[in-house]
């Protein structure tokens, strides 16, 4: 999760209110729950200079109201749960009607999923497990389908990738690519992430680099 720096947060929200319909204290508050949900609404008061946490708590309400803010929710470490692979799957079909004929199969084996298991997708392994993250259509340069989720282990993610998908799309091209790790999470810099790389670029002036490209794979991520 970002640490809050309140100047560059201010800065911020000052940028976004001038190309977004919200004003900057709305962003300020919304930028700054982002960062930490765990923040109070006297703490944000405390920070913006208001005599108690009410004001934040109306503009808070009024997001809501209007549709801003969707859902108060939770940022789990995934990887400390057992899920450590992060992967995204390509699914490219050569035309429109193609991604559109597995969309429509997709839709119906989601839709019967969903009333005989649950909300979430979880797909088992032999030796673990695989869950959905998302799942988007895309149309543009290239028609595809592209899938994020967590895996028990980067075999669990191959085989659901080249197997699974494979066996109930045919003719798609799959491509399966695991995420290591990441420069910015969320719409946040992963501060962690980014002084690691200056040392393995070397471009900290006392930074001791990394010996191999393995000791970027390890880094842990911030879910």
């Amino acid at each position: 999760m970002a640490e809050m720096d309140t100047l560059k947060m201010h800065k911020m929200a000052k940028m976004l209110s001038e190309v977004i319909h919200l004003d900057e204290t709305d962003i300020f508050i919304l930028l700054s729950l982002l960062a930490n949900s765990k923040i109070t609404n006297n703490e944000l008061a405390r920070i913006m200079d208001y005599k108690d946490g009410n004001s934040v708590a109306y503009h808070i309400r009024t997001m809501q109201k209007e549709g801003v803010i969707d859902k108060f929710t939770i940022s789990p470490n995934w990887k400390r749960m057992g899920l450590p692979t992060e992967f995204i799957i390509l699914a490219e079909a050569e035309n429109e009607e193609q991604l559109l004929e597995i969309e429509k199969l997709h839709v119906k084996m989601v839709d019967e999923y969903m009333s005989e298991q649950g909300d979430m997708a979880l797909i088992p392994m032999i030796s673990g497990c695989v869950l959905l993250g998302n799942v988007y259509h895309c149309f543009g340069d290239k028609t595809m389908a592209v899938i994020e989720g967590r895996a028990t282990s980067d075999q669990d993610a191959a085989v659901y990738s080249k197997n699974y998908l494979v066996k109930r799309y045919p003719n798609v091209k799959v491509s399966l690519l695991i995420n290591k790790y990441k420069t910015i999470g969320d719409f946040f810099i992963d501060k962690h992430t980014i002084e690691k790389l200056k040392e393995f670029f070397q471009l900290n002036e006392a930074g001791s680099p990394a010996c191999t490209i393995e000791d970027l794979h390890d880094l842990p991520l911030e879910d």
